[in-house]
């Protein structure tokens, strides 16, 4: 078993949605049998969120807290470290540990590219995880350290493939998928009544930032974000008889009003993430998960499979979402319905009704044959480590 240094950005931002982008990975190489050692450091001046009074600062108490709150939900027992790296000040381990940590490391994997210290340089072996495919590889992400890795993933699973757009800048991008722990999810699901036709009456769900850091323009073009798909569907409450809820961060007033005005229900992605048993609970209560993509991912081609929506299927819910590529790569019609227009999005909404407990059973099939971390993680580990 591998010495592991998992970075990542829980600490700055410890809403609960969040943190499973990265948590997945720290619990699941943890129960491979790994020794994890998670490690953040501060990337800008006032980046990090406190949840509480919903304001940034330089203070990282308030994450550290959530994220070691979290690891012991789950019986983890890891060392949780944060670096200032204006102060150098440091908590959860002194710096000559660190530095001793990093030597001896088997591997550092750096989870989206926000973290970055020279110190890193001393790790024999260096591995960035894109979790923003286009936006990474444009500059977005990764700016400090690009050409510092021996190894390369992305959730672009189609870079390099034609049809793709996204440039390689050279690089050789292994796909990778979302990894997710599927019994804690599945043992959320079971302590409620089994599923049943009931959950017809619930609603199809997602969580999900309006437009996040925004749209960009490369090469004369303009690339987006999940609003601008989102706007495409507007009507959509009115073509199907399907309760639809968003729980959106991000939006405003007005964004806010058009859509309730159009059918859909919304709620506070932020008071749904505020804690654990909040957002399983959200996730596991839903019918399942209707969502858009970032335009930038459906307009390169990219291939990407949500984070977000693995969880969905972890707790055997069936998911409905925008195709990026990922149609390509994935069996989908039965568990995970792809579409790429408002009429197609009504089908497959109405394909899930009509066969609601056999798309279930064939979304918890995907989520422990796909992106089960048992599956995911040692292909990653096996490649991070050159072996």
């Amino acid at each position: 078993m591998a010495r592991i240094i998992v970075c990542g950005y829980m600490i700055r931002y410890p809403l609960i949605g969040m943190l499973f982008a990265f948590f997945h990975y720290v619990l699941g190489l943890s129960r491979l049998g790994h020794e994890v050692l998670y490690l953040e450091e501060s990337g800008w001046p006032q980046s990090c969120y406190n949840p509480n009074h919903q304001n940034y600062g330089d203070d990282p108490q308030s994450g550290l807290q959530i994220v070691q709150a979290m690891m012991s939900s789950f019986g983890l027992q890891i060392s949780v470290c944060y670096i200032n790296r204006d102060s150098g000040q440091i908590w959860g381990i002194t710096w000559d540990d660190l530095k001793q940590t990093l030597k001896t490391a088997d591997l550092l994997l750096n989870i989206g590219g926000v973290c970055w210290l020279p110190e890193f340089q001393t790790c024999q072996r260096r591995a960035l995880i894109d979790l923003d495919p286009f936006f990474t590889q444009i500059g977005r992400f990764a700016t400090e350290d690009l050409h510092e890795y021996q190894a390369y993933f992305s959730y672009g699973m189609n870079i390099g493939q034609l049809g793709c757009t996204i440039p390689t800048n050279g690089i050789d991008w292994h796909p990778t998928l979302p990894p997710v722990v599927t019994e804690i999810w599945q043992g959320v699901a079971f302590t409620k009544p089994s599923v049943t036709e009931d959950k017809l009456h619930t609603s199809l769900t997602t969580i999900a930032n309006w437009s996040a850091y925004g749209g960009v323009i490369y090469e004369d073009e303009y690339y987006g974000q999940k609003n601008e798909e989102f706007s495409k569907l507007l009507g959509l409450p009115s073509h199907t008889s399907q309760k639809l809820e968003l729980a959106l961060s991000g939006v405003d007033i007005e964004t806010r009003e058009q859509l309730l005005a159009a059918g859909w229900s919304i709620r506070d992605a932020g008071e749904v993430s505020k804690d654990l048993s909040t957002y399983q609970a959200y996730i596991t209560s839903s019918q399942g998960e209707f969502s858009v993509a970032k335009q930038a991912y459906v307009k390169t081609h990219s291939g990407w499979f949500s984070d977000r929506s693995v969880c969905y299927l972890g707790a055997g819910l069936p998911v409905v979402l925008q195709d990026t590529g990922f149609s390509e790569w994935l069996t989908v019609g039965q568990g995970v319905l792809p579409f790429s227009s408002l009429e197609e999005a009504v089908d497959r909404i109405e394909q899930v009704n009509a066969d609601y407990l056999n798309h279930c059973a064939a979304a918890r099939r995907i989520a422990e044959q796909v992106f089960n971390y048992k599956v995911v993680l040692p292909r990653l580990i096996e490649i991070g480590l050159g072996e």
